[in-house]
């Protein structure tokens, strides 16, 4: 799975409201993960839209966490930035033929453990959790060191 460069700003940019207590600027924002502050508001739109952050405008305006970063998962903000992707599937196949449909099977599958995956990592872990003890480091090593199994 490939992420694009919104969703990974979008990421940033939900940790680094995760880390701070009430609204942050949109100039602090569009700094911490550099991003230009026009940029920066495409982002926070989508955000904003699926309903994980608040944006408020004015000299105190800015943006803050509509929940919790244990309620918010790496899944809720891919898919508020991909939903029109995502919502497709792994991959969509008209007319399968019948020595094809294990594939297809498998396809979703694949899906449904990544979603399950995604769903599972929150901005709170994320935060809290260091690599070396974090529960999918061992996936991660493995797949960084060009040894995925």
């Amino acid at each position: 799975m490939r992420i694009n460069t919104s969703t990974d700003y979008a990421v940033r940019m939900v940790l680094c409201l995760a880390k701070e207590s009430g609204t942050v600027s949109s100039s602090k924002l569009a700094a911490a993960i550099g991003v230009s502050p026009r940029y920066l508001l495409q982002v926070s739109a989508k955000l904003r839209d699926a309903g994980l952050i608040v944006t408020t405008h004015g000299p105190n305006g800015g943006a803050y966490l509509s929940r919790r970063a244990e309620e918010i998962s790496l899944y809720d903000v891919i898919y508020a930035m991909e939903k029109q992707s995502m919502g497709k599937g792994t991959l969509e196949v008209r007319g399968i033929q019948s020595e094809f449909q294990i594939l297809h099977a498998a396809y979703r599958h694949v899906d449904t453990v990544l979603r399950d995956l995604l769903k599972s990592i929150t901005i709170e872990s994320l935060l809290t959790q260091d690599i070396e003890t974090w529960y999918l480091a061992p996936q991660l090593v493995r797949t960084t060191n060009g040894t995925s199994s």
